[in-house]
């Protein structure tokens, strides 16, 4: 009698893991339907709001532009000249420990 208890048990125990593990896998799979769903819908609404863009950005002409060829104008663009970037103090050999320092001489450390 006490060996049939402890059988009970063990497969009481087994048949609860499976039902638990079948309820997991279940609202798992369920969150990864939703969110496929919803990555799928939110670039159709991207799309959808891109090719609206373009459509409403559309600039139509007016019929006397048409008829009418513009004269193309001739510009003259002066370029300013580039000036070089000013010396800096600083030694071609600059060390960091020294500036580091310095730094803590003036911050009062």
């Amino acid at each position: 009698m006490n060996w049939l208890k402890v059988g009970a048990i063990v497969v009481g125990g087994i048949i609860v893991f499976f039902v638990l593990d079948t309820a997991v896998h279940m609202l798992l799979s369920l969150l990864g339907a939703i969110l496929f769903v919803a990555v799928i819908a939110g670039g159709g609404y991207v799309a959808f709001k891109i090719v609206g863009a373009r459509r409403r950005r559309q600039v139509r002409r007016r019929p006397e532009e048409d008829e009418a060829p513009r004269e193309l104008e001739q510009r003259s663009t002066v370029v300013p000249p580039v000036s070089s970037p000013p010396a800096t103090s600083q030694p071609a050999h600059y060390d960091v420990d020294d500036e580091l320092a310095r730094l803590k001489r003036e911050m009062g450390r």
